[in-house]
């Protein structure tokens, strides 16, 4: 007894500030055991209902013997009058001069949404989220959230907002989010308040007007489908991301220049590009997914402050990069035995030869063809650190570094990333050390290259995380017969 009461004796900012990290059931739970618990409840600053969870806590409370006679329809319904009764509860108990921050709602079905959404608004909230659970028809609602003077926050999901214009223009909005909505089919932003504007699968949009002097990032997922998108000069927009949507090459260089603040581009499944060209003197991360296109695609970034390259699609990519300080990654979703194949990704890689981590992941083992091996030039001699992920459980590790070190012929460090479901991710790491004397010449190897490759000057190697693998053996059988250093002895160090 003297526990709890010393907790309840807690100032009542304390404990709205544990409340907030709690379920909404178990924030219930506590409001019974004291009065300061319950007024604490009464004057919680969330307002927080959640009709899945709601349906999970209570699916087992239906009279059984009613539900034997009516089945699903009668659980469905009562569980639904509960939950309306369980909201109707709440909003009854609170204290009516508090002002809650934050409204969220996340249902499957809420007869009469608007009055709940209403009271929000009445109690001037902040932040609010509704978010319901469709099937295909979005949800109707007729209330007036976007003229609210309230709201900072706004986070909609599968709604039917049944307006025949959308114009944010005096609106105090910060952020705005609306995922599977009804919209209208112009959507207008003319805020200096928006800060955030995320707009996915919005059905009837055809048209987005922005001019948000001070918006710092824009989501859109135009679902595949025809829409135009005017922008204005956006200076502080600093993350842009871009899902199946019709934009073209033109849009992509000449807008992406207006964007004068951007540091963040992430363009995914957007179909109509071939010839990408950016040029931007502070982008920092760029991510690239393409879905299967029937043409060669080409990138071209003139970007000298990028850190972060991700690429994932197939074969031919042609791309140029101007940086040299960019941690890359490439996720190749078809691979293939041929030739043309592995010529193709030659081409690729060359451009990433100098940037200071590259990540190759493949869906399966990669073995080097043997009729490449006399006319195969490596694409990145400059690399220093090169990792592969590989999704498979059975892999090669003599071949797979056989293969690695046709691409990057003097690394310092190779990694393997093996990973399948039912097994921990782990990864091994081969360090190399070299001498820079050259060894005796091998008519075999490297002949008619200016560089030699990395059997003629390998002097060490340590080896980290291999003690459970197959063919540690071979590997180091490997390693030591493909040597050169005929004076040298190769030294194979194991680290557990």
């Amino acid at each position: 007894m003297v526990k709890d009461y010393e907790i309840s004796d807690l100032p009542i900012e304390i404990i709205h500030h544990v409340m907030f990290f709690l379920p909404v059931t178990d924030a219930i739970h506590i409001s019974v055991l004291s009065k300061r618990f319950n007024h604490a409840w009464r004057t919680f600053q969330v307002m927080e209902f959640d009709q899945v969870l709601f349906f999970m806590k209570n699916k087992g409370t239906a009279n059984q013997s009613q539900a034997s006679v009516y089945g699903g329809k009668f659980i469905q319904k009562a569980m639904l009058m509960r939950f309306s009764n369980y909201m109707d509860d709440f909003l009854r108990r609170r204290e009516p001069d508090i002002f809650p921050k934050k409204f969220k709602l996340r249902t499957l079905c809420v007869p009469n949404i608007d009055r709940y959404i209403d009271f929000a608004l009445e109690k001037r909230v902040q932040d609010m989220e509704v978010n319901y659970a469709f099937l295909g028809t979005p949800l109707p609602i007729h209330s007036s959230i976007f003229v609210a003077k309230s709201i900072r926050v706004l986070k909609l999901t599968g709604l039917d907002l049944g307006l025949q214009d959308l114009i944010l223009s005096d609106s105090l909005i910060e952020e705005l989010s609306l995922n599977d909505c009804c919209v209208p089919e112009t959507i207008r932003v003319l805020s200096e308040k928006l800060l955030l504007l995320k707009l996915a699968n919005c059905m009837k949009l055809r048209d987005i007007e922005i001019d948000a002097p001070n918006l710092q990032s824009f989501t859109y997922d135009g679902g595949c489908e025809p829409c135009e998108i005017n922008v204005g000069a956006l200076e502080s927009l600093k993350s842009l991301s871009l899902k199946n949507t019709l934009i073209t090459d033109s849009w992509i260089e000449e807008n992406v220049l207006k964007f004068i603040s951007l540091q963040n581009l992430s363009i995914n499944g957007c179909r109509n590009l071939k010839k990408v060209k950016i040029a931007h003197g502070k982008l920092k991360n760029f991510e690239f997914v393409d879905f299967g296109n029937k043409v060669e695609l080409e990138l071209k970034l003139i970007t000298p402050s990028l850190v972060s390259f991700f690429y994932t699609g197939i074969l031919p990519l042609h791309t140029v990069i101007t940086s040299t300080q960019f941690k890359a990654r490439l996720s190749l979703t078809q691979i293939s035995a041929t030739i043309e194949w592995f010529l193709a990704l030659r081409h690729l890689l060359v451009p990433f030869n100098h940037c200071k981590v590259l990540t190759l992941e493949f869906k399966k083992q990669v073995v080097f063809p043997e009729e490449l091996k006399d006319k195969w030039i490596a694409p990145m001699f400059g690399l220093k650190h090169l990792r592969v992920e590989v999704n498979s459980c059975s892999v090669s590790y003599r071949d797979l570094v056989a293969f690695l070190l046709q691409l990057s012929p003097h690394p310092n460090t190779l990694s393997i990333v093996q990973s399948f479901y039912y097994r921990d991710v782990v990864e091994r790491v081969i360090k190399f050390k070299y001498v820079k004397k050259v060894a005796e010449e091998d008519s075999s190897c490297c002949k008619h290259l200016p560089v030699k490759c990395w059997r003629h000057y390998l002097t060490n190697i340590i080896m980290e995380n291999f003690e459970d693998t197959d063919d540690k053996e071979s590997l180091v059988m490997f390693f030591k017969d493909n040597m050169k250093m005929l004076d040298e002895k190769l030294i194979i160090s194991h680290i557990h």
